[in-house]
């Protein structure tokens, strides 16, 4: 050290004072969830490569099925809490787990014996659990942000597929294992059953809300959150793809239960098989499904997020956004809702490019969504393929309406 140098010590109370700051702001750090969040190009037509994967996501293993292998491949997602706690379960008409499935035979309970994933005489109806998730999205320029957090971040990440009628954000809530079928005038959630078609908007509903308070038909909110979860997963935007083509080109529709015993996910290359997402059995194709909380009025889009739901678009937020394209084509641009969700806008894709699904719309109805696609429509089906062409009172064999449970706020 040259003559002249010094050196500068800090005060004892400075030194404290700095060494306090740095583990505040470590244990902040360490107290911060994880978020596990994907980019979505616009303007990339790969469905490959227009998912990237944002915050503690980057770098992960996607997910997706291993047709040559027969079985499902987690890639890293197997232990994220969205994927490890949903759980296959048998769910009373007050809306209490009554016991879990094995989940790779539903026919049975996890803890043995047989489980009643067939009796209509049961209180009750199969379902998927699927654990509390906050999610915030937004657009930036010519890309959607979508990010996943196990607890609310801050208060721009909402649950509305996980908030009740009265405001309620509740720890989980159940999707339908298997496609609605009636019986004795209530719809089920039941295995061996045929799903119940030519029904009304208002008959389906009314269906659906006989099993109890907390039941009621699946909404945009939910397919929204189902899409994006299996987009996450997978990095990727052509479900069939990753998930398979489900009865999807096929002269037969399939009666409930065919992949009782094929666990989480599963699915083939086949077009006259069944798919499965999340433990729910055909979420898309075979028939469509009917839902709530997304019409197209007289060419523009309106959406409710959380329930009470009707088919007027009373109380919903009209989003300014119209259809163009054309109908009957594949999807080839969504738009965001607000925080919503994703909205398709355009049909001007193809099987292989975009969302790989398939867009219906009529501009001068107030139509009520369809969903997911029918055992005809080949390549259209998947988790982006929407059909807003018809009204409430519209009746056809191809479209039935699955079942949604909110569990009691007592259990939560």
């Amino acid at each position: 050290m040259a003559a002249g140098d010094r050196i500068f010590m800090a005060k004892e109370s400075t030194s404290q004072e700095i060494l306090s700051n740095t583990k505040k702001i470590i244990e902040d750090a360490k107290a911060k969830p994880k978020r596990y969040g994907m980019r979505i190009n616009l303007l990339d037509s790969n469905p490959a490569t227009r998912v990237k994967y944002l915050y503690d996501a980057v770098g992960m293993t996607p997910a997706g099925m291993n047709f040559a292998g027969g079985g499902f491949d987690y890639g890293d997602w197997g232990d994220i809490w969205f994927v490890k706690k949903n759980r296959p379960v048998m769910v009373r008409t007050d809306g209490t787990v009554d016991y879990e499935l094995n989940h790779e035979n539903h026919a049975l309970k996890l803890n043995g014996g047989a489980s009643d994933i067939t009796k209509t005489s049961y209180g009750g109806n199969a379902m998927s659990e699927i654990p509390l998730i906050w999610v915030k999205r937004w657009t930036q320029n010519n890309y959607h942000f979508v990010v996943f957090c196990e607890e609310q971040y801050d208060d721009t990440y909402k649950a509305y597929a996980h908030t009740d009628a009265d405001g309620n954000v509740l720890p989980v809530t159940y999707f339908p294992m298997y496609e609605g079928s009636v019986v004795e005038n209530r719809m089920r959630s039941l295995s061996g059953l045929t799903p119940t078609a030519s029904m009304t908007d208002e008959q389906e509903t009314t269906a659906a809300k006989q099993n109890g308070d907390r039941w009621d038909k699946q909404s945009f909110s939910e397919i929204n959150l189902m899409y994006e979860m299996c987009t996450m997963i997978t990095c990727s935007t052509n479900s069939q793809g990753k998930f398979g083509n489900g009865n999807s080109q096929s002269d037969n529709f399939l009666q409930t239960g065919t992949l009782n015993g094929k666990g989480q996910f599963f699915g083939y290359t086949s077009t006259t098989q069944a798919v499965k997402v999340f433990y729910c059995e055909n979420f898309f194709a075979n028939y469509w499904k009917r839902l709530r909380g997304l019409l197209l009025i007289n060419g523009v889009y309106h959406v409710k997020a959380v329930p009470p739901y009707n088919s007027t678009g009373e109380g919903y937020t009209n989003t300014g956004l119209t259809p163009s394209g054309t109908s009957g084509g594949y999807c080839s641009r969504m738009e965001m809702a607000s925080d919503i969700g994703r909205i398709p806008t355009v049909a001007s894709g193809s099987e292989t490019t975009y969302e790989c699904d398939g867009l219906w719309f009529n501009n001068t109805i107030v139509a009520v969504a369809l969903f997911g696609g029918v055992r005809g429509d080949g390549s259209r089906c998947g988790l982006s393929y929407w059909h807003v062409s018809n009204p409430a009172s519209s009746v056809r064999t191809s479209v039935v309406a699955s079942l949604s449970c909110k569990p009691p706020v007592a259990a939560a």
